[in-house]
């Protein structure tokens, strides 16, 4: 009997749970409301635990060819004083992959071809209808038609009407008060390296990406009126190449977010035959790769549902993932909010113990850098 999934969202999450559910044989489609795939957005770096779900899937080798290694990195001061520099060796050394970098355009690309083609509608209008339960599907109103299936996965993002839907009474997202701005840049002529740099209030990191470009993402915790200004008042005047990476952002797109968060995690991640992943299920600060999280989602879904050829079955499976990835995906919310918090302090007494390096040397000890970095990236696919 082949099972069938309805998925909510052509994103990171759903592309990737629809290729991983597929690849246990179910039958697939994806409705997207957008006119064709959300290619914009800037760079993302994939971490071991990405690459990892990456090759679950599948497509671990077509990302590898799309993607350059980081082969160093560090936080700097405004100034330009590195605070703490070194070589990421150590990353594939401890977990068996580098970390990676690639437009989200190719990560996008690379898993929309892991689909049979014509599994992506775009221009629908999506809402759920129906969580569906022992006697019937579930079911989502596709424009003025209903569709239904075995399962709804919801992959709708930081926004997500399913999760709404779910949770009538949650109180969503809640703001940050920080704000951000995106964009990638050519880099011909610029001395590159993957780095953060921290100053009062404000942060901007590098990521050099393939074919001769660079991401960057600048981040300030600010009022409104610095806002409408862009970013150039505020980064201007830090070290090299910040200043020529803003300017050249003048002839680019430029993406500007206010950065917000699940105001408090849900109490569960499915209800009958609807289930959330991705930013939909745990939207959080962007500090802990988020996107890697979503594809460990897409993986550890379909191994707990693949199977599945019952009501009871599909339940116990969708109790697993459940089981598995909200304690995690808590843990990493936390985890981003108070990594955010540190590197945007604004107390002149707490920036100069931050960027003092102390912290790192001394007050940090490098069985603690180990737990965070393990808490983040160790993760393995939940099978052989």
């Amino acid at each position: 009997m082949t099972l069938s999934a309805n998925v909510i969202g052509a994103g990171i999450a759903g592309l990737a749970a629809a290729a991983a559910l597929g690849q246990r044989g179910w039958e697939v489609r994806v409705f997207e409301r957008g006119p064709d795939l959300r290619t914009t957005g800037g760079g993302i770096g994939i971490t071991p635990n990405g690459m990892l779900a990456l090759d679950a899937i599948g497509v671990g080798d077509a990302v590898r060819a799309r993607s350059i290694v980081q082969r160093e990195g560090g936080v700097r001061a405004p100034s330009g004083r590195w605070i703490a520099r070194s070589s990421l060796r150590f990353v594939e050394d401890r977990y068996g992959e580098p970390i990676r970098a690639l437009p989200r355009t190719d990560l996008i690309t690379a898993l929309a071809d892991a689909l049979p083609p014509g599994t992506v509608q775009f221009g629908a209008c999506v809402e759920p209808a129906g969580l569906g339960d022992a006697n019937t599907p579930a079911t989502i109103r596709v424009d003025s038609a209903e569709l239904e299936a075995d399962l709804v996965v919801a992959a709708d993002g930081i926004r997500s009407a399913a999760r709404r839907a779910l949770y009538p009474g949650h109180p969503g997202l809640r703001g940050t008060g920080s704000v951000s701005w995106r964009c990638v840049v050519p880099a011909d002529g610029l001395a590159l390296t993957a780095a953060e740099t921290w100053g009062a209030g404000l942060r901007l990191s590098i990521l050099p990406l393939p074919g001769g470009r660079v991401h960057f993402s600048a981040l300030a915790r600010t009022r409104r009126a610095n806002v409408e200004d862009g970013p150039v008042p505020l980064f201007g005047r830090w070290h090299e190449p910040i200043p020529r990476l803003l300017e050249r952002s003048a002839r680019e797109v430029l993406f500007f977010d206010r950065i917000e968060e699940l105001a408090r995690p849900v109490d569960r991640f499915f209800a009958g035959r609807l289930v959330l992943t991705g930013d939909a299920a745990h939207p959080m600060t962007p500090n802990v790769g988020s996107a890697n999280l979503a594809l460990e989602d897409a993986v550890e879904l379909a191994h707990a549902v693949g199977s599945a050829r019952s009501w009871d079955e599909l339940q116990n499976g969708l109790a697993r993932y459940d089981a598995s990835r909200r304690p995690r995906t808590s843990r990493l919310s936390r985890m981003s909010r108070w990594m955010g918090r540190f590197a945007e302090l604004s107390s002149p007494p707490a920036i100069a113990v931050r960027n003092s390096g102390v912290w790192l040397g001394g007050f940090l000890p490098e069985a603690v850098s180990r737990r965070s970095m393990d808490a983040m990236v160790r993760w393995a696919p939940p099978f052989g």
